[in-house]
């Protein structure tokens, strides 16, 4: 595109005119009229909270204005997820089976039997 076709996109988009329409005027195709107007664009909306983001030019695009927002919306998209209990596991003080997800490492089914545990196993000693 030449800078008298910018400059004209540019008007054509201020004066309230959609791809479609200035690709006509211009004889241009419509993707080349969008890619360059989202070019131009360096604020995005953040997507948990709304605020603007000023996007960096060479640098990924922003999808939250800050870490808090991006923790929190991926807190909110993942409530909707079940969580996967995978493995069944017996309890080392209560003997009661439990299911636990990720590892095979809680050997405990509550806080209670674990401190009951040591509790027992020091008295032992």
């Amino acid at each position: 595109m030449t800078d008298i076709e910018k400059k004209r996109v540019m008007e054509l988009k201020e004066n309230g005119l959609g791809y479609g329409m200035i690709a006509r005027e211009l004889n241009l195709p419509k993707s080349t009229i969008s890619s360059f107007i989202k070019s131009l664009d360096d604020t995005s909306i953040c997507k948990c909270c709304g605020k603007k983001i000023i996007q960096s030019k060479g640098v990924k695009k922003k999808l939250f204005c800050s870490d808090k927002c991006r923790y929190k919306f991926h807190r909110l998209q993942a409530k909707g997820k079940p969580i996967k209990s995978n493995y069944e596991v017996e309890c080392l003080y209560c003997h009661k089976k439990f299911f636990t997800y990720r590892s095979l490492k809680r050997k405990f089914c509550s806080r209670e039997c674990y401190e009951s545990y040591r509790r027992e196993g020091k008295e032992n000693e």
